[in-house]
């Protein structure tokens, strides 16, 4: 647990402008939101539905269709790493980008769908 609340206080100093941070609330989730809750605002406890697969599933026709904005490399060296991870998901050696992006495309998709605010890039 002290590399998760580490990783997420360095995201959050990175990233301030961050309004949500969406934990699952498995495993050592829950400790994770109640040592932070004082410390990092936005923390949201999230239960994705569904396996790792099937969310995938679900958001692969926004990706496909060109719907899903990446950086070009240049701008983030994340970026070659990131598409490795989506193709060879599911079978890759690692699967957290991929089902962090999945359940942010999702949680965007529902937004809109119910009248939400607009996404904005931050970045």
């Amino acid at each position: 647990m002290p590399k998760t609340l580490a990783a997420i206080r360095e995201t959050s100093a990175k990233w301030p402008q961050a309004h949500a941070v969406l934990i699952e609330d498995k495993a050592n989730g829950p400790a994770v939101i109640q040592a932070l809750r004082t410390e990092i605002s936005g923390l949201i406890a999230v239960n994705p539905a569904g396996g790792k697969i099937a969310r995938a599933q679900a958001v692969s026709p926004q990706c496909e269709s060109g719907n899903v904005y990446l950086p070009h490399p240049h701008i983030a060296p994340w970026v070659d790493a990131f598409i490795e991870e989506c193709a060879s998901f599911p079978s890759g050696r690692h699967d957290d980008q991929v089902d962090q992006m999945t359940q942010a495309l999702n949680r965007l998709s529902r937004m809109a769908a119910s009248g939400g605010p607009r996404p904005q890039y931050v970045g």
